[in-house]
């Protein structure tokens, strides 16, 4: 769907590819972060791996539904030291199959060891009353597709408190 998208409308290919290049300053920042994407589109995950890489999240472990994720997330719950060596943030799709993103939000909250770690929603069915079912959920940020450059700008301001980038100041607005 979304690569249909893409070459229908040009201007969607250029939000879902265009991010502000990041200086090695922040690269080095980001570079020992670890995150978690589920997302079943593999075009967009692909895409988002690609984006983190780019701008310096280098340890990124991908899932095609939020079920794998969740086993994913499980495993790393039971090793020992702190959870934020083995996952520092986490971007979910609403709509998957096996398990939607508002159920692993639950899951992840309702979680000992995980329920302090960011979760973004990162769909295209962000309306008000998904955002709304999302904070009650304890969704950390909510970015509607194909706003990559906004995610990269929320995610660092949810993982360093602040944002990196002087572009990254309408990212940290959206919390």
């Amino acid at each position: 769907f979304e690569t249909i998208i893409a070459e229908i409308n040009p201007e969607i290919n250029q939000k879902l590819t265009t991010f502000e290049k990041a200086t090695e300053d922040i690269k080095t920042r980001r570079s020992n972060v670890h995150v978690v994407v589920a997302e079943d589109s593999a075009m967009l995950r692909d895409l988002l791996v690609t984006t983190l890489h780019d701008s310096g999240y280098r340890f990124v472990r991908d899932f095609g539904n939020g079920q794998d994720a969740w086993d994913y997330l499980q495993a790393l719950s039971k090793k020992g030291g702190k959870i934020e060596d083995h996952v520092a943030i986490i971007v979910s799709d609403v709509e998957m199959p096996k398990m939607d993103g508002h159920r692993l939000l639950k899951l992840v909250r309702d979680d000992e060891r995980l329920k302090d770690v960011p979760l973004v929603l990162f769909s295209s069915l962000i309306s008000e009353e998904m955002k709304r079912k999302g904070e009650e959920l304890g969704a950390s940020g909510h970015i509607s597709k194909p706003e990559i450059n906004q995610l990269i700008g929320l995610l660092d301001n949810l993982v360093f408190g602040e944002p990196l980038r002087e572009g990254d100041k309408e990212a940290a607005a959206i919390l």
